[in-house]
């Protein structure tokens, strides 16, 4: 395309598409630029932790027996079969059965997202969300012609109170909010867990002030030692939308997901559905199925978090070699993030610097609904070998030395 064209176009693109590429775009580019570099960037699963073999045999399995269902298109709420599935999958770790009508599958966690925005968002209301959150979902929020609002978080996660503070807030600035969008496990860039009493809280406030709890439960599966917390579905499944993926532990390639939540909302996330991708991939939604059903998902959830608790052990150790007293950071328990604070530096500036000595991290910024300058920065330990981590935090620390003089 000419720069004439280009410039021709540009000014007659709706007003969100002028911004340019998202912040999430830019980790997506990162991750995959090869070379010799050492990326923390994207929350990325490692394939090489997929068993291929057991996966083309499945493929090759339900192709053959139910070409009718793994061929066609599926109806906007999923294969009727998987939905069953998915209804046990969930019961398996929570006290609670969805009902036929309250399980839709997705095309991954941002679908999900995406879904919720069409069924319950109208222009100028607010979504609450974490400081810091996962920086996708601001996106697809503010697509939406959605007002993200901040919340507070300590050192232990999303203070309660404060969710009172931010609906206030919203109220008085003219969007009120329907929705808090929250990421109770291993949180998206903080890799905190929430423990039970705030989730009590948060549902209980949620219900009084007649808000949407949307939690994102993206890496709940991966605690390292199996553990689960029981989550706010669990707690208030009247109140509550989860947001799943299989995209940290089955393949991102399948895009496969699903929410939970109140019929009439699931509903109206099915419909908003036949007018994006219409439904989820039926091929994908078959091979998940089979790998379910025959017990291969709940059987490689060890060999995932042995793998995964290795490497953020790894990463531990480098940092606490390599940086020392120069930053602080979180222990996360399971997922794939560490959070770090690094006094007097800006991030967002530190990055280039660090790109220029071969590391890649995520400046904090982006995780801020307000965009705020920031001394933090995310860490994915997913896809980055144990034995690489000591030489990552080294490049990391010359370009703290070119920052800092």
């Amino acid at each position: 395309m000419t720069e004439t064209a280009h410039d021709t176009w540009f000014s007659r693109l709706a007003t969100r598409a002028q911004a340019g590429p998202s912040e999430l775009s830019a980790v997506l580019a990162m991750a995959s630029a090869g070379g010799d570099l050492v990326d923390f960037s994207g929350g990325f699963p490692d394939p090489a932790l997929y068993d291929t073999q057991l996966l083309g045999e499945t493929a090759a399995k339900v192709i053959g027996s139910r070409p009718e269902a793994a061929l066609q298109y599926a109806p906007n709420y999923g294969l009727a079969s998987l939905r069953e599935v998915l209804r046990a999958e969930v019961s398996r770790t929570q006290a609670v059965t969805p009902g036929p009508d309250d399980l839709i599958v997705t095309s991954g966690g941002v679908d999900a997202l995406t879904l919720i925005c069409k069924a319950m968002l109208n222009a100028g209301e607010a979504v609450l969300v974490e400081a810091p959150s996962y920086l996708g979902a601001f996106s697809v929020f503010q697509s939406h012609d959605g007002v993200c609002v901040p919340m507070e978080s300590d050192e232990h996660g999303l203070v309660p109170a404060s969710i009172e503070t931010a609906y206030d807030q919203a109220v008085a600035q003219g969007t009120p909010p329907k929705v808090v969008y929250v990421i109770p496990d291993f949180q998206n860039p903080s890799g905190l867990r929430l423990g039970l009493e705030r989730r009590r809280e948060i549902v209980e406030i949620a219900r009084r002030l007649g808000l949407l709890v949307l939690e994102d439960v993206a890496y709940r599966d991966l605690a390292f030692d199996g553990s689960y917390v029981e989550s706010l579905y669990e707690l208030a499944p009247d109140v509550t939308v989860q947001a799943g993926t299989f995209s940290k532990t089955f393949t991102p390639g399948t895009r496969m997901g699903w929410a939970v939540g109140p019929a009439t909302v699931i509903d109206a996330m099915a419909q908003a559905k036949t007018n994006t991708d219409q439904c989820a991939g039926a091929l994908g939604q078959t091979l998940l199925e089979a790998y379910i059903s025959e017990g291969h998902y709940a059987a490689s959830l060890p060999v995932l978090r042995e793998a995964y608790a290795a490497r953020c052990a790894g990463l531990m150790d480098a940092l606490d070699a390599g940086l020392g007293a120069r930053a602080s950071w979180t222990v996360p328990a399971g997922g794939f993030f560490t959070w770090l604070e690094v006094p007097g530096v800006d991030t967002k500036a530190l990055a280039p610097l660090a790109i220029e000595e071969g590391v890649a991290f995520v400046p904090g910024a982006p995780f801020f609904a307000d965009g705020r300058q920031t001394s933090q920065l995310r860490m994915s330990f997913s896809r980055t070998p144990v034995e690489r981590m000591a030489e990552g935090i080294t490049r990391l620390t010359r370009a703290l030395d070119r920052v800092q003089g």
